[in-house]
């Protein structure tokens, strides 16, 4: 076998075995997914606006690959005894270097964008905010989908926080004389957990003849310390749980063109 012949056959083995390591290589990797907790209730005006910039951010993620998904959650209420309803799971739209590519990408993401915007315009207000159920089954559905330990996923909930159905959280939020003790910790690693919009609040609800129909807590710093204290607590990695105020706001807000479906809401 002359040199040049050896030469060849080496080449092709480490092109083919370098293949070979690829393919198992983005076989076995952990994937990144996303998911969106979307809450209801008339005590959040963060409203379905707040679900679609969400939704924009999120797709935008560096760490979103092909294989990604992202889903849409929404608070259960007592049709579902207070379990979380999945509006919908979608394939990341990714970009890629070709003009064409690109375009395709960004056609599919408003798309995308719009179908979420019509799921969760099609959910009716509720009074019923059970947050704590919501979290801890979207990051169950996030394991599901292949959420590691060592992933960079995200849960991004949309929500004042007010949750008004887990006991615990409840009387520590409105610190209650008679307290009940708090959930157990929701495993969280490798997902990140964000709560946007807990300052886009109601103080109270107006019915159309100008009657007050409903008061909430009243706010002040304190109460806003405790309840991202309380909410950070019930996570095995806080440091993984951050706060923004307010929820992203669509860059085109032509996509959430849905207006919301209105109810009576359920009494608490």
């Amino acid at each position: 076998m002359t040199k040049s012949t050896m030469l060849l056959l080496l080449v092709s083995v480490a092109v083919t075995s370098f293949a070979l390591w690829r393919v198992h290589a983005m076989n076995t990797a952990s994937v990144n997914h996303f998911a969106i907790l979307q809450d209801p209730s008339i005590s959040f005006t963060g409203g379905c606006e707040s679900a679609v910039g969400s939704a924009e951010e999120l797709l935008h993620r560096p760490g979103a690959s092909a294989r990604s998904k992202l889903t849409l959650f929404v608070l259960g209420d007592r049709a579902t005894a207070n379990e979380p309803r999945e509006l919908g799971k979608y394939a990341v739209p990714t970009s890629h270097m070709v003009i064409e590519g690109l375009k395709n990408s960004e056609r599919q993401r408003a798309t995308l964008l719009r179908a979420i915007s019509q799921a969760c315009n099609s959910v009716q207000r509720t009074s019923i905010s059970p947050i704590f159920m919501g979290v801890r089954q979207a990051i169950a559905d996030l394991r599901a989908d292949g959420c590691t330990k060592v992933a960079q996923c995200e849960l991004q909930v949309n929500s004042d926080l007010e949750e008004n159905v887990e006991a615990g959280i409840k009387s520590g939020l409105d610190r209650t004389r008679s307290k009940s003790p708090l959930p157990r910790p929701i495993e969280n690693a490798g997902i990140d957990v964000t709560f946007c919009g807990y300052a886009a609040t109601a103080g109270q609800i107006i019915d159309p003849t100008g009657r007050e129909v409903r008061r909430f807590a009243r706010r002040d710093p304190a109460r806003e310390d405790r309840m991202q204290r309380i909410w950070r607590s019930v996570f095995t990695s806080p440091e993984r749980v951050r706060f923004a105020p307010y929820c992203p706001k669509p860059r085109d807000p032509r996509v959430n063109i849905v207006a919301q479906v209105s109810s009576t809401p359920e009494a608490r």
